[in-house]
């Protein structure tokens, strides 16, 4: 009889217990029911259980507690960045794997097993082949005869080995870094190399030079109506097949731009005020990251005649140049004046991976990933591929 009262007083003390901590609207409807027969008498209001009662007191009556379902969704959203155009980006690094055996270079980079070198005369051989050697000499001779009648003078032909001759000339003077020193003070210098002067004579050099030309300039005209390049297109085209065919890159290539200095008649004169000679023809060149040597070029001509302003230069760029490398599971290394996430996108589908600096005006870059003067975001991000 003393166990059964004590029940009930336990009982009525926990229904107490119970009223003071529910909230203002619900009420339990028996004093002395059991702990899953609780009512809420307002209408907005579901019905509540002592446990339920129970649990919100240590979670969800404080503001700083949430339930699991809320933790995780705000954890998801602490880890995603979302850009300006809908790019998202995620802290998650994706799951690492076995290398796939298509993401694997098999070919051994170098010179092509079809190309035999045994010294650097090979190898100029190789890139200046005798038909480009050919080609130019026929135009030099043909301006040479020309500008020979016009000042009342008899013009002796070029031959291969004076050719040859010229051009190892001029690569000797970009050896000692003389490109810049008076030709009369290379040839008759008594403190310059006399390799030059036993080479030929400076007024046979001087003349060579004068005279040297890449095409027909009687057809020159016709050609600069659709090629800004006509001069040397000829010839630069053989050059840029001879670096495609004999270099075989190695798993890493990079892409840059390289401004040739020159203050000529030209109509695509670049001015670069960064550079050391701030103005010139602008290259951009594909070059093997290992052995330095281009792969693929292409010269910045600027807009044709009746063509529409070009967009996303860059990336156009870089998907020229790449047509050499396509499918083949290479890396290209660029600078954030051609790296973007669109063009990141468009490479791998074609079998390549880029590496590179973003400018942080790029519509894929999100705001938490923008360093700025207060504060550098040292933050990794992972946008997964659809």
């Amino acid at each position: 009889m003393a166990s059964t009262q004590k029940r009930k007083a336990s009982d009525e003390d926990f229904s107490s217990f119970v009223h003071m901590c529910l909230d203002e609207e619900t009420v339990i409807s028996d004093s002395s029911a059991t702990d899953s027969e609780v009512e809420d008498c307002s209408s907005s209001a579901r019905p509540i259980s002592v446990r339920e009662e129970s649990d919100q007191n240590y979670s969800s009556s404080d503001s700083e507690y949430c339930s699991d379902s809320e933790c995780i969704q705000q954890t998801q959203k602490d880890d995603t960045f979302i850009s300006v155009n809908g790019t998202v980006w995620k802290k998650n690094a994706p799951s690492t794997s076995r290398t796939r055996a298509h993401n694997i270079v098999k070919c051994t980079p170098g010179v092509s097993r079809e190309v035999k070198t045994s010294c650097p005369k090979d190898a100029w051989d190789c890139i200046i082949t005798h038909s480009i050697i050919e080609e130019i000499i026929h135009c030099t001779n043909l301006e040479g005869r020309r500008l020979a009648t016009e000042e009342g003078k008899q013009w002796k032909n070029v031959s291969v080995e004076e050719m040859n001759a010229f051009f190892g000339i001029l690569l000797q003077a970009g050896v000692e870094k003389s490109w810049d020193v008076p030709i009369r003070e290379l040839f008759l210098d008594e403190r310059s190399n006399p390799l030059y002067k036993a080479t030929m004579s400076v007024n046979r050099f001087e003349d060579i030079r004068k005279a040297l030309r890449f095409d027909d300039k009687r057809t020159r005209s016709v050609r600069l109506q659709t090629d800004k390049l006509a001069p040397i297109s000829y010839v630069w085209n053989l050059f840029l097949d001879n670096c495609r065919k004999v270099i075989i890159p190695s798993e890493f290539v990079t892409i840059d731009e390289q401004l040739v200095p020159f203050r000529g008649k030209c109509s695509f004169i670049q001015y670069m005020p960064k550079k050391t000679s701030k103005y010139g023809i602008k290259i951009f060149w594909l070059c093997d990251a290992k052995s330095s040597y281009a792969v693929d070029g292409c010269v910045y001509t600027g807009r044709k005649p009746n063509e529409p302003v070009q967009r996303n230069l860059g990336a156009n760029i870089v998907k020229e140049l790449t047509q050499t490398v396509k499918n083949s599971s290479r890396n290209v290394t660029m600078d954030n004046y051609f790296t973007s996430v669109s063009l990141a996108e468009d490479m791998l589908q074609q079998g390549i991976t880029i590496v590179g600096t973003i400018r942080q005006n790029k519509p894929d870059i999100p705001k938490e990933l923008k360093a700025s003067p207060l504060k550098r975001s040292r933050i990794f991000n992972f946008r997964l591929q659809k």
